[in-house]
């Protein structure tokens, strides 16, 4: 494992080449200064870049739009859609969401909640919403054309422990755990469950591009 970036980072957004991540530069006046920066998956090479390009990738084309209909830009959960939709998930705002078409139009609006609380993460897989619950240890499956919770892994003996982030590949999800600094696995087809990685401190979130592993873990950014 590799450190490739030092410092306090608070979200990992996915591109095709690489990814891009915020963190914090410094703090005036009780207000955090952010930055943002571009990992390219081949080299680790790491540049900075403006907050335009991140809302960009993260939120796409419309992003000026989007970023009006929600509260925090960086909690704030972000799934493209194979149809071009735009599903958006605000922690901060409770566990609001928003279906959003091509030009930032609002097709649907509600909320994803279990016992009260948000998702700390959202992914997709098979048309459908996996989330991710902190607080009680949970991984929800909720219907995208309903938005009705199917099917829940976890709860009184859960395999997660505070899991704060969820990332899908193909029909894996990878789950960041707090709680126990472990990256567990469940197959989203057969719902089959096992640890994949265990680390001496708080594991955030996980990302994968072209076959290159990332952790974000309590001080940084690792590549496994």
């Amino acid at each position: 494992m590799k450190r490739i970036f030092e410092g306090d980072v608070y979200d990992l957004v996915q591109k095709p080449d690489g990814f891009i991540f915020s963190h914090r530069a410094d703090i005036i006046d009780d207000k955090m200064l952010m930055l943002y920066k571009t990992v390219d998956a081949q080299s680790d090479l790491i540049r900075n870049v403006s907050k335009n390009v991140y809302l960009l990738a993260k939120f796409g084309g419309d992003y000026k739009t989007v970023i009006k209909l929600i509260s925090n830009t960086i909690t704030a959960k972000a799934i493209s859609l194979p149809s071009g939709k735009l599903f958006i998930c605000d922690r901060d705002a409770g566990g609001k969401c928003l279906l959003l078409d091509e030009t930032g139009g609002v097709l649907w609006n509600g909320t994803i909640q279990y016992r009260d609380c948000a998702p700390s993460d959202i992914s997709l897989y098979n048309n459908c919403v996996w989330a991710s619950f902190l607080e009680y240890n949970v991984l929800i499956r909720f219907n995208l054309a309903t938005m009705r919770e199917e099917l829940r892994i976890g709860g009184a003996r859960s395999p997660f422990s505070k899991p704060r982030g969820v990332f899908t590949s193909g029909n894996i999800a990878t789950v960041s755990n707090i709680g126990s600094n472990t990256l567990t696995r469940v197959n989203l087809d057969t719902y089959t469950v096992e640890d994949y990685c265990r680390f001496d401190r708080s594991v955030k979130a996980y990302i994968s591009v072209s076959d290159c592993e990332y952790v974000q873990l309590d001080d940084g950014i690792y590549r496994l």
